[in-house]
């Protein structure tokens, strides 16, 4: 039976028009009845569009192409499909509402189509299938429904599983033609049962069979192929599901015992809705009956409809009755008491008091002008049964209470989560019992309250001095409490005079015992004192209590016990003595002496080191130097590390180090000494980067002009601090070169390597004033160069320029330090 759980069936309500395509069926359902051992009877019942059906589609469906399969292989078995011939139509004019003004068009015929079948009990049972495509493609609810088929199915179960044949359920009505818009529908959509099986009704999504391109299918390559179990479901529109298929508000909802179907449509369209009855026996599901029904829902007319809120049952005999009526201006109730005059009411919302529990058919006429509605239902007034829990209470702690109902329920709700008759409880809280009987819940509840008072006693003290004693002793409950101390005193306080443990009992208002202890302790007086003690650094320290008492326990701060404590760290301690409950705490503090002497600083040296370090502290003693070298005074020749170890005036050990840096002197050079035309301005650079320059003329930047002949010296310092000098002799002359410039009067650049440039001049004199500018002879300048390294290439912009006589001005001071300037001429040849 768990592939019976997998599987809805459906019917199909449409209105379009179609030649070869189902578009005329609106609805239909397949059923079967045992008439004998193996024997079955199908009924497939359809019912189809007679104002908007196709001729030739309604025609083609003249016989029914009907497939049963093997519930355990899924297959279809051999000689299957059958065709069934139908029989009919019968005009269905069935409508939910009286008063409407005006009816919308709607036409249904229906047809039977029946055949005998024989068969027998197999494993997994059977199913049984017709198949058509396909449905309205105005449908609002579903996904492409003009491309979407039918499929009307039934299972047979194994009936060796069950003991005997079944007989399918058969829904009692068929839903209206229509629904109308804003306004309610109440439908009873139960069904009956000829094996006396227990129904259940559900929303359930519809299924599929056959396409759009083999809307009849046969088993054959022609028509096509129904299709096998496990059958498919259609899948709906956004917004929509099984239990939500019309627009509504409320919406729809079918109650599972009654299957009375529910709705207040609010939109226009056709909508696909999926209902199913589901029988059970023993607690066991045995099989379904589906109906896939399309509803059409139109705006219309209604002067009045009666309804109202049918309950699944109504706990206890008083009811408050809910109308749902639209339109009506006066109403009419009969409550269904037979044998009873008195049992009718004229009220909107009436109340009403059954006389005994029962099933009644309640009846509600609504009335407009001259036109009526009526609606009935089946109510189901259960007797009220109330449980009584016992008054509230309190209990002593450590009581265990045991709460049970005074009724037999069908079940039983504890706020524990028990759904047992009765429960313990060892706690305080609130505690409810709910019980159901035939459906109906009613409840009670109990408060709980522990008495946690319980007796305190107080003045627990220890004496430790030799005083005679004289101590209040109090104890504390509550209110209307009484008291009995081991003293045989029966007062809330007493007075001890001596040590001792003092049990004080209390019982409270509630009953309540509890008991506590108060002990009075007596010892002598514990005795301690340690001296603060300074040592040299790193010295250990014994510290002692000095104290004789074996039993004494004796903890130390830093951990230690015993009767001394031992430690070279200098910090506060504290030692604790306890003899007996008594105990002192004796503070004390271990510092360390100051340091007296330091090494100084660390030093520095340029270019060597040769020195007598000396320590000339006073009271110091056993100097050792470097842990090797004895004595105050230490020879330095190198650098490092320089430590040395002592004795203070305290004999205490001191040890300091300085390390000795060595520094080379910076590099410096002027340069050599040199010979240099009197026009010549050398620069002396004494080189980037150092702390402090000083020259020979009291200049202090990094360089000088050297303008005139002489000796010229200059003085750094680094950071460091090291220094170094420098000398340079510089001798200036006028004769050095020559101070003439000769210009050639041509140049030929043909690139044979002779005579290619111009001037080449061969001026020796650097670092004085030279100026050669070059021009056509319309003036243009051709270059104009700083420098007697460089000259002209003959070319103009990397093109070569044309034969002809070009003009030079050159300016220059000579070696003699006077400023000259030449102009001429010259020729370029190629």
């Amino acid at each position: 039976m768990q592939k019976l759980f997998k599987y809805l069936f459906l019917f199909i309500f449409s209105f379009t028009i179609g030649t070869g395509k189902a578009t005329h069926i609106v609805g239909g359902e397949l059923t079967y009845k045992n008439t004998g051992t193996n024997v079955y009877k199908i009924r497939l019942d359809l019912y189809i569009d007679c104002l908007n059906g196709n001729a030739g589609a309604i025609s083609s469906d003249a016989q029914a192409i009907i497939g049963i399969f093997n519930g355990n292989t899924n297959r279809i078995l051999n000689g299957y499909p059958i065709s069934v011939s139908r029989k009919g139509p019968v005009r269905v004019n069935k409508t939910n509402y009286n008063c409407i003004a005006v009816s919308p068009n709607a036409c249904v015929d229906h047809y039977v189509y029946e055949t005998t079948v024989t068969l027998p009990p197999t494993t997994g049972g059977y199913y049984i299938s017709f198949q058509r495509c396909c449905r309205n493609g105005t449908i609002s609810n579903i996904v492409d429904p003009g491309a979407t088929g039918a499929n009307y199915w039934a299972y047979i179960p194994d009936s060796r599983l069950w003991g005997k044949e079944n007989t399918s359920a058969v829904f009692n009505e068929l839903p209206p033609n229509f629904l109308c818009t804003n306004t309610p529908l109440k439908f009873d959509h139960s069904a009956k049962d000829a094996d006396g099986d227990s129904l259940v009704y559900e929303l359930i999504t519809p299924y599929t069979g056959a396409n759009q391109f083999d809307p009849r299918p046969d088993n054959t390559s022609t028509n096509g192929f129904l299709q096998e179990p496990l059958f498919t479901q259609i899948s709906w529109n956004s917004g929509y599901s099984a239990l939500n298929p019309i627009d509504g508000n409320p919406k729809m909802t079918i109650d599972p015992v009654t299957g009375y179907l529910t709705l207040v449509p609010t939109r226009v369209g056709q909508f696909v809705v999926g209902i199913v009855v589901k029988e059970y026996r023993k607690g066991k599901l045995v099989t379904q009956t589906i109906r896939d029904y399309q509803f059409n829902v139109q705006s219309c007319v209604i002067d009045v409809v009666a309804s109202y809120f049918v309950p699944k049952v109504i706990c206890g005999l008083r009811y408050q009755f809910v109308n749902q009526s639209n339109g009506a201006t006066r109403y009419h109730w009969d409550f269904g008491v037979k044998d009873s005059t008195k049992d009718t009411s004229n009220l909107a919302k009436p109340q009403f008091t059954y006389p005994k529990a029962g099933v009644y058919k309640v009846r509600l006429y609504a009335y407009k002008n001259k036109c009526l509605d009526s609606f009935s239902a089946d109510v189901t007034v259960v007797e009220p049964a109330k449980p009584k829990l016992p008054k509230d209470t309190i209990l002593c702690p450590g009581d265990v209470y045991k709460l049970k109902s005074n009724i037999v329920a069908d079940f039983y709700s504890w706020s524990t989560g028990s759904q047992k008759d009765s429960i313990l409880v060892n706690k305080d809280g609130t505690y409810w019992l709910g019980v159901t009987v035939k459906s109906c819940t009613w409840y009670d509840t109990i408060k709980i309250s522990y008495d946690r008072n319980v007796i305190k006693a107080f003045g627990d003290t220890v004496f430790c001095n030799d005083d005679p004693i004289s101590h209040p002793l109090k104890s504390l409950l509550t209110t209307n409490s009484t008291y009995l101390w081991n003293t045989s005193e029966t007062t809330p306080n007493i007075i001890a005079i001596k040590p001792g443990k003092f049990i004080v009992s209390g019982i409270t208002e509630n009953g309540c015992k509890s008991k506590d202890t108060v002990e009075v302790s007596k010892f002598s007086p514990v005795k301690v004192a340690i001296n603060d003690t300074i040592v040299c650094p790193l010295f250990q320290a014994t510290f002692d209590t000095k104290n004789t008492n074996p039993s004494a326990i004796i903890n130390w701060s830093n951990g230690a016990t015993g009767n001394t404590m031992i430690t070279n760290v200098p910090q506060t301690y504290f030692v604790k003595v306890k003899i007996g409950l008594c105990a002192k705490l004796d503070t004390f503090v271990l510092t360390n002496y100051n340091r007296e002497y330091y090494m100084g600083n660390d030093l520095r040296y340029c270019n060597k080191i040769d020195t007598l370090l000396t320590l000339n502290f006073p009271n110091i003693s056993k100097v050792v130097w470097n842990t090797e070298v004895p004595g105050p005074q230490f020879r330095l020749t190198k650098p490092g590390l320089v430590s040395a170890t002592w004795l203070n005036s305290r004999n205490c050990p001191e040890s300091d180090s300085i390390f000795v840096n060595l520094f080379p002197n910076p590099k410096l050079n002027l340069g050599p000494d040199t010979i240099l035309c009197l026009s010549e301005k050398p620069i002396l650079d004494a080189g980037a980067g150092m702390q402090s320059y000083f020259w020979y003329n009291g200049i202090t930047d990094q360089m000088i002009v050297a303008r005139d002949s002489g000796l010229y010296w200059v003085e750094v310092k680094d950071w460091e601090g090291c220094k170094s000098r420098d000398t340079v002799l510089i001798n200036k002359r006028k004769d050095l070169f020559t101070s003439l410039i000769y210009m050639p009067n041509a140049f030929t650049p043909n690139e044979d390597g002779l005579n290619d440039v111009y001037p080449t001049n061969q001026y020796k004199v650097k670092g004085s004033l030279y100026n050669l500018k070059l021009y056509n002879r319309w003036g243009e300048k051709l270059a104009d160069y700083s420098s007697p390294d460089f000259n002209w290439d003959g070319k103009i912009n990397g093109v070569p320029a044309a034969e002809g006589v070009y003009v030079y001005k050159i300016t220059w001071i000579g070696c003699d330090n006077y400023l000259r300037t030449l102009v001429g001429d010259f020729t370029l040849l190629r």
